[in-house]
């Protein structure tokens, strides 16, 4: 290597250095998020040091062709030595800004697309149930009302029959429609407790 190469390859390993320490700052900073699982912090560990190694020996095969030399190492721990001393606070600082900035964005993208979305969507879902709930109602009275209009004339009739009918006779019929008003009344009950508690 020339000396102009060997120059160039120890600025850009300090500045690997230095970046470096960014990205560990960067990681510790999420850590919180994933050191309870140890598998998972483990592999984030793993994959994070990998990463780095790969970055910064891309670098160096940019400048230099991937050659390695002892001082190589040097500058790299240069740069990450002059990382913590002079810019680890302003870079702290600056990504709390930037966490916060994106938070804030997020929470205000996610209010937006709720008040908007969200928000009507659930409005029209409820409408649309207690639309269908009244017409369930509707046609539930429509149907008991039906049944009443025909039963009235029907009753007329047996009871304009029933001084003809003998006395045997008219009781069976009497026992039958006990049963049947049990059995309607037990079906009325039902229905009016069943939509009672689908309407509250």
């Amino acid at each position: 290597m020339t000396l102009t190469t060997q120059f160039q390859t120890i600025i850009v390993m300090i500045i690997g250095g230095v970046y470096l320490g960014m990205a560990l700052e960067t990681f510790r900073r999420f850590e919180d998020y994933w050191k309870k699982n140890i598998i998972f912090n483990y592999m984030m560990e793993i994959s994070f040091w990998l990463l780095q190694t790969l970055i910064l020996f891309y670098l160096l095969f940019v400048v230099n062709n991937g050659e390695v030399r002892f001082y190589i190492f040097l500058a790299v721990l240069c740069g990450f030595a002059a990382y913590q001393s002079l810019f680890a606070s302003y870079y702290c600082r600056l990504l709390e800004r930037i966490i916060t900035s994106f938070l804030a964005l997020y929470h205000f993208v996610y209010q937006i697309i709720d008040t908007i979305i969200f928000t009507p969507l659930k409005w029209l879902i409820q409408l649309l149930f207690a639309i269908f709930l009244l017409i369930i109602r509707l046609i539930y009275w429509l149907f008991w009302m039906i049944l009443r209009i025909i039963y009235i004339p029907i009753s007329i009739i047996v009871n304009i029959f029933s001084h003809f009918i003998p006395k045997n006779a008219k009781n069976y019929l009497h026992s039958l429609a006990g049963i049947y008003s049990k059995i309607e009344n037990s079906i009325v009950t039902r229905w009016k407790n069943y939509w009672d508690k689908g309407g509250s």
